[in-house]
């Protein structure tokens, strides 16, 4: 085949793959919560003789903050007292000081009470008869301010640290396959190719572009199917209650030599011959 000589500066041949985690896109492995997802595209990007090196980037990615601030991974308080452990589940949602003060009461027998300091933003938990502690098992301590086994002084428990009820700070994008030259000081990021700040409101949307231009390098010999999760720090995936994310994928392919396109008479005539050899056979 005819090659276009070598320029002075290579020749960058761009692919962009429009991605969602809509099921028509892909293969979606946690059905609603819409954050892990196998994508099929075949020969997407294959490795030959012309090609110096590839650049990959996100240039653009449209995320819901639809996912709650307390879910399936922070809904639980386990409650030692008298020397029983008793679980609490709290509904998942979105919730406020105020409304979470409203679910403990609701959830938790009468005899404890929650307040909440107004200049510490700390919640004070009292009982008022028996003694008791919140054990290291609970998994919603960081939003009520507690770590570890905390235990109340007398019948009184404050939490060492202030609530939270912030969403998420940010939202990590994986691809195991694609991640090679990124380093995370996490344990679980080796596989992060994004970490996208969380800059909207609740039930907006968290909007990226790639202003710093960042990239980095393509290291496989071939692509043709890869799986995308979207996921917290610590590597799990988020619930985003059945709405869909949006991203591109672009690889800047930069190339020695790139096949010359045939002349457009030549094409048409190639195309006619072509379905005139299809009307002979039928």
């Amino acid at each position: 085949m005819e090659q276009v000589a070598r320029p002075e500066k290579e020749i960058v041949d761009t692919k962009q793959f429009h991605l969602s985690t809509r099921g028509d896109a892909g293969t979606v492995l946690n059905g609603d919560y819409k954050s892990q997802i196998t994508f099929s595209i075949p020969n997407a990007i294959v490795i030959d003789d012309s090609i110096d090196f590839i650049h990959f980037s996100i240039p653009y990615a449209v995320i819901p903050n639809s996912f709650y601030v307390i879910n399936e991974t922070n809904c639980h308080l386990y409650v030692l007292q008298s020397a029983v452990t008793t679980a609490y589940m709290f509904p998942m949602g979105n919730y406020t000081s105020q409304s979470f003060m409203t679910a403990f009461r609701a959830l938790l027998p009468t005899q404890f009470s929650i307040s909440l300091g107004q200049n510490s933003n700390q919640f004070t938990i009292t009982h008022t008869t028996t003694t008791f502690s919140f054990t290291a098992a609970s998994t919603i301590d960081q939003v009520m301010g507690f770590s570890g086994t905390t235990a109340a002084v007398g019948l009184s428990l404050t939490c060492p640290r202030v609530c939270n009820f912030l969403p998420l700070p940010r939202i990590c994008i994986r691809c195991p396959d694609l991640a090679h030259s990124f380093i995370s000081a996490t344990t679980d990021g080796n596989d992060v190719v994004l970490s996208v700040p969380n800059t909207s409101k609740m039930n907006g949307q968290i909007i990226y572009n790639n202003t710093s231009n960042m990239k980095t390098l393509f290291k496989l010999e071939n692509l043709s199917s890869f799986t995308v999760s979207l996921t917290n720090d610590d590597g799990t995936p988020i619930n985003f209650n059945g709405i869909s994310s949006f991203f591109v994928f672009q690889f800047e392919i930069y190339r020695r030599t790139l096949a010359k396109p045939m002349p457009f008479n030549r094409l048409v005539s190639f195309i006619n011959s072509q379905s005139q050899l299809e009307t002979e056979n039928n």
